[in-house]
């Protein structure tokens, strides 16, 4: 009875992970992933630009989410144009659903103000699903006894392509925009049938607040608080990300909060996720950012169990100093 018992509860946890990952991959440090968070932030630097970005989903639980991302863009000054490619790959639970991406970027500006411009983006990415089935417990196994399941052959790789449109208003000191990742809904079925991927928006924006600054054009920042939000939807569920973080010479602190108060999808079943920490260090004149974060879980899911969520990341900007002098190109965000 107890062996029964324990393969229950491990296809009940299973199907939870297949299901749950039609959502998209996602990061406490959103802010440190733009070309993830909005195409229309590519080229959003100076010149070149390279992100790493690691999480580590519900340790606690085994083999849950483990997320990993690395891009580049590039600032094509001369043609009001930045471009940029992403890669990601992104696992969960005990039978290792994988998906992974290779996208490019695009982004087209036009300035508005002086120090104000509205940016437009598009990005295009292959995509690969699949499941290790050798990991899964069928029913005719089951039934049989059988090591090999006959309905395991239904289940196969899928690929295919996705876009995502985005749009941004960047100015001195805030900043929003809005994406929409599949908006061509691809078939994202790995048994064989239709299962179309919804349309996923993003609506995002910050406002900094300078309190120090110095060189030409008060390039070089100092010291100045954040604010930043993003808000999600796809089909009937909702996500709010909110926060702060303060930065003085190499090192910001930032603590954000995860989950909608005031909304239940059914009742008992508050939507609050998370409370994350953050703290990040740049060295100094090397244009290198690096950020740990820790997600503090406060749904019922209890931290005990979950062990929260670890993530990692890094920037790194490499340009021309003169490149450097010119504001408008990098104005807010400061990523």
């Amino acid at each position: 009875m107890r062996r029964w018992k324990k393969t229950y509860l491990f296809i009940i946890f299973t199907l939870i992970l297949f299901f749950a990952k039609a959502q998209d991959p996602q990061f406490t440090q959103f802010y440190a992933a733009p070309l993830y968070l909005n195409p229309a932030f590519t080229g959003l630097t100076y010149e070149h630009r390279f992100t790493l970005n690691y999480r580590n989903q519900w340790p606690g639980i085994n083999k849950t989410y483990s997320t990993y991302m690395a891009t580049y863009d590039y600032n094509l000054n001369a043609l009001n144009s930045g471009v940029g490619l992403l890669i990601l790959q992104d696992r969960a639970g005990t039978a290792g659903l994988t998906t992974t991406m290779l996208g490019g970027n695009y982004a087209y500006r036009v300035k508005i103000g002086k120090f104000s411009e509205a940016r437009g983006g598009i990005s295009f990415t292959y995509c690969q699903k699949k499941i290790d089935d050798s990991k899964l417990i069928f029913n005719d196994m089951l039934i049989t006894g059988a090591s090999v399941s006959k309905d395991a052959s239904g289940i196969v790789p899928i690929n295919y392509m996705d876009i995502t449109l985005g749009g941004l208003f960047n100015s001195q000191n805030f900043w929003g925009g809005f994406s929409a990742k599949h908006i061509n809904q691809p078939n994202v079925s790995l048994v064989g049938d239709i299962q179309p991927l919804p349309v996923s928006i993003s609506v995002h924006g910050g406002y900094r607040y300078i309190i120090k600054a110095r060189g030409s054009g008060k390039t070089k920042l100092e010291e100045f608080v954040s604010g930043s939000v993003n808000y999600r939807h796809e089909l009937k569920y909702d996500q709010l990300d909110i926060g702060a973080y303060y930065f003085k010479d190499f090192i910001n602190l930032g603590i954000w909060y995860r989950g909608l108060p005031f909304k239940h999808y059914k009742p008992g079943y508050p939507s609050r996720e998370s409370i994350a920490f953050l703290i990040g260090f740049e060295l100094p004149d090397r244009n290198i950012r690096i950020g740990y974060s820790f997600d503090l879980t406060i749904s019922t899911l209890g931290i005990n169990n979950t062990q929260g969520a670890h993530e990692i990341s890094l920037v790194y900007e490499l340009s021309k100093p003169k490149k450097r002098t010119r504001r408008i190109l990098v104005t807010c965000p400061k990523f």
